[in-house]
C-alpha cells in the first residue's frame, strides 16, 4: 500500500464528504492528477485551494507539493500493477506457444549417441546451480529412476563438483542445471576436469542456446523460461518439460532396443 493510501484509510474519520470525493477523484486519476497545480486541480473539480490545502492537513501533509509527491508513487504502484496484469494475462499464451516450441525442438533432436551413453553409464552425477535449479535436479533424479537409471544428486558447492572431477570414470555422465550456462566459476572447475581427467561426459540444461557451458558440454539441451511478471520473475515450468519430454523419448527408446534384442 502507497503512503497516500494508508494516511487516507488511516485519517478517513476526518474527512468531510466533499474532501472524500476529492482524495477519490484523485487516486482513481493519480496519472493524470499528478502533474497538476494547486490551481489547475482547483479548477478541474470545483473547488477552492483552500479546500485541498485542508484536505492536505487533515491526512497529515505538509501541503500540496507532498501530496503530489505522494501521488507520484500511487500512480507508479497502479502501473505496476496494470503491468502484472498483462503479464499474467498473457502468461498462458506465452506458456503455450513455448510448449509448441519445445516439442518441436525436442524432435528435431538426435538423441540416439546420448541415449546409448546414459544408458551404459555406470555412474550418474547431477550438479545444480541455485535452489530452483536444484529442485529440477531431484525431479530429474526421480524422472530418470523410472527407467532404471539411478542418479546422484549432488549440492550446490564447487567443493563437490571438484570431488566428482577427481572421482569419475569413463562413461560417467554428469548433468549440469544452470540458468544461462555463464557461471565462471563452475566454467572454470570444468575446464580444469579436462587437465586431469576427460573421461566422463557432460550434459547441460540451460536457458540460453550459445553459452559457455554449453561449449563445454558433450550434450546441451535447451529449456526456455516464461516471463509471469513485470519485475522479471520467470517460470521454470518449461524446464521440468524438457526433463519430461527426453525422459519419455528415453523410455520409448530403450522399448525399441528392447524388441531388437529380442528378434
Amino acid at each position: 500500500m502507497s503512503k497516500l493510501k494508508y494516511l487516507v484509510y488511516h485519517n478517513s474519520s476526518k474527512l468531510n464528504d466533499s474532501e472524500i470525493r476529492i482524495i477519490q477523484f484523485v487516486l482513481n486519476n493519480a496519472e493524470s492528477c499528478r502533474t497538476l497545480s494547486l490551481q489547475q486541480l482547483s479548477a478541474k473539480l470545483y473547488v477552492s485551494k483552500s479546500a485541498i490545502f485542508r484536505l492536505c492537513k487533515h491526512l497529515g501533509l505538509t501541503g500540496y507539493t507532498e501530496l503530489k509527491f505522494y501521488l507520484n508513487e500511487v500512480y507508479l504502484e497502479d502501473k505496476q500493477k496494470n503491468q502484472e496484469k498483462i503479464y499474467a494475462n498473457n502468461f498462458a499464451a506465452d506458456l503455450a506457444k513455448e510448449t509448441e516450441n519445445l516439442q518441436k525442438y525436442v524432435k528435431s533432436l538426435d538423441l540416439d549417441g546420448f541415449f546409448t551413453k546414459l544408458s551404459q553409464a555406470n555412474n550418474v552425477y547431477i550438479y545444480s546451480t541455485g535452489w530452483i535449479q536444484q529442485m529440477l535436479s531431484n525431479y530429474l533424479s526421480h524422472e530418470l529412476l523410472l527407467f532404471g537409471i539411478s542418479s546422484i544428486v549432488l549440492p550446490a558447492a564447487i567443493s563437490e563438483l571438484e570431488m566428482v572431477g577427481k572421482i569419475a570414470k569413463k562413461g560417467d555422465l554428469l548433468f549440469i542445471i544452470s540458468y544461462t550456462g555463464d557461471n565462471k566459476e563452475i566454467n572454470d572447475e570444468l575446464s580444469k576436469f579436462e587437465l586431469f581427467n576427460n573421461k566422463f561426459r557432460y550434459v547441460s540444461f540451460t536457458d540460453l542456446k550459445q553459452n559457455k557451458l554449453a561449449s563445454l558440454s558433450d550434450y546441451n539441451f535447451y529449456y526456455p523460461t516464461v516471463k509471469f511478471t513485470a519485475s522479471g520473475n520467470v517460470s521454470f515450468i518449461m524446464a521440468y518439460s524438457l526433463v519430461d519430454f527426453l525422459v519419455n523419448k528415453f523410455g520409448i527408446w530403450q522399448e525399441g532396443k528392447g524388441k531388437q534384442n529380442d528378434q
